[in-house]
C-alpha cells in the first residue's frame, strides 16, 4: 500500500533522551517526505513544539498538547481547539489535592508558560526539557475559571495510577504520557481523534496513514491508522497495540520503502 501521511511523536521518537534530532533521523525524515506528507503529533504546546516543527520544516498541520489542538505551521492559524471546561478543570484539581504530585496549568496557545504551585525538581528538570517558562500561582482555581487546554502530573508511576482511578468519574481523558506523567485533556481528545479529524480535512484516508510512537498516548492513533508503528522501548501494552515494532526511525525508513542511506 502507498502511504500518504506518516505522523510521528516527538519525545522517545524523533528526540533522542537529550532532546536532539540525530543526523540519520533528519535523512530518514527527508527521503520520507520525498514519498508522502509529514506531520507532527505531541503532548508538547505550541511554543516547546515549534523549534522542532520549523527545524524539521514541518508544513503539514501539526497536532499539539496530545489532541486538543491542531496548528497550521504555514498559516500560523489554530484550525482546532477544545478546552477542559471551567468545572472540570476545578474537578480535577480538586480530586488531585490530597496526592503528592506536581501539577502543570497549560492555559491557551498563545500563552507559553506553564502555571505550577511550587517549583520542584520534577518541575525544573520538565521545564529544562520543554524549553518552557514557569510562572507560579497560588490560586489554581481561580486559573482554572476560564478553561484549560490540558493538567500535567508529575510523580510516581503508582501514585499517578491512584489518581488516574480517583479521576475515573471526572469528564476528562487521562493518559500517560510517559511512566512519571499522567495528563488530563478534554473528554473525548486524544491524538487519534485529532489526526482522524485532520485526515478528514486533508481528505487523507485513515487506511494510508503511518502513525509513530512510543507511549499509551499515542495508542489512538495506532487504532485507527493503516499501519501503527511502535518503538522498541515503548511499554509493552503499547507495543502490543501496534501493527510494527521498530528499533529507530531508520528500521522504519527500511521497513516501508526498502531504501538505504548514502
Amino acid at each position: 500500500m502507498n502511504f500518504e501521511l506518516f505522523v510521528f511523536d516527538l519525545d522517545g521518537t524523533l528526540l533522542d533522551n537529550n532532546g536532539v534530532i540525530s543526523s540519520t533521523t533528519r535523512r530518514v525524515l527527508e527521503k520520507i517526505k520525498g514519498q508522502a506528507r509529514v506531520s507532527l503529533a505531541t503532548g508538547r504546546s505550541l511554543f516547546s513544539a515549534k523549534p522542532y516543527i520549523e527545524d524539521l520544516k514541518i508544513s503539514e498541520p501539526v497536532i499539539l498538547y496530545h489532541g486538543a489542538v491542531v496548528f497550521c505551521p504555514v498559516t500560523h492559524q489554530v484550525l482546532r481547539e477544545i478546552r477542559l471546561c471551567p468545572q472540570s478543570a476545578q474537578t480535577v484539581l480538586r480530586l488531585a489535592q490530597d496526592f503528592p504530585v506536581d501539577v502543570q496549568l497549560y492555559r491557551s496557545v498563545d500563552d507559553p508558560r506553564v502555571y505550577v504551585r511550587s517549583i520542584s525538581p520534577d518541575i525544573l528538570k520538565f521545564a529544562e526539557k520543554e524549553g518552557l517558562p514557569i510562572d507560579v500561582v497560588s490560586n489554581y482555581e481561580k486559573l482554572a475559571q476560564k478553561g484549560l487546554l490540558k493538567l500535567l502530573f508529575i510523580g510516581e508511576k503508582e501514585v499517578l495510577a491512584e489518581l488516574s482511578m480517583a479521576l475515573r468519574d471526572a469528564e476528562v481523558n487521562v493518559v500517560f504520557s510517559e511512566a512519571n506523567y499522567l495528563e488530563v485533556l478534554p473528554p473525548g481528545v486524544s491524538k487519534g481523534t485529532s489526526l482522524a479529524w485532520l485526515c478528514e480535512r486533508l481528505g487523507i484516508p485513515l487506511e494510508r496513514v503511518v502513525a509513530v510512537g512510543d507511549q499509551e498516548s499515542d495508542v489512538p492513533m495506532f487504532e485507527r491508522v493503516g499501519l501503527g508503528v511502535a518503538m522498541a522501548h515503548a511499554p509493552s501494552a503499547v507495543r502490543q497495540k501496534a501493527h510494527k515494532t521498530v528499533q529507530d526511525i531508520l528500521e522504519l525508513h527500511i521497513l516501508m520503502f526498502s531504501w538505504y542511506l548514502d
